[in-house]
């Protein structure tokens, strides 16, 4: 009789762990891909901006409703290197439940070197 309630929360807890767990490889994913739309871009205000939108359709492409409050920051810590940080919220089984979660990607912004 007492196990019933018990074994209902572990259950609730497991499935709420895989779903921010699944939220934040989503994260991942968007902020990689973002990254590398800015980096072949050459750091431009247009591939930055280029780089937002995609970050939008991609999230939805590979997350679906199971990602939501998007929200991207695109910084140059250098003039060669550009930092993304994708954060949002996952799928919840109670509103409210689920930690936020963020994933940061940088790299180095690519440029054509001719050889010497």
């Amino acid at each position: 009789m007492l196990y019933t309630p018990v074994l209902m929360l572990v259950i609730f807890l497991t499935v709420q762990f895989a779903l921010t767990w699944y939220g934040n490889e989503v994260a991942g994913a968007v902020a990689r891909e973002t990254a590398r739309v800015v980096r072949v871009g050459g750091g431009t205000p247009a591939s930055v901006a280029e780089a937002r939108t995609h970050a939008q359709e991609y999230t939805d492409a590979i997350g679906g409703a199971s990602f939501r409050d998007l929200q991207v920051q695109i910084t140059q810590p250098d003039a060669l290197t550009v930092r993304v940080t994708v954060s949002g919220r996952s799928l919840e089984i109670v509103d409210g439940f689920a930690p936020r979660v963020s994933a940061t990607v940088q790299g180095p912004i690519e440029s054509f070197r001719p050889d010497a």
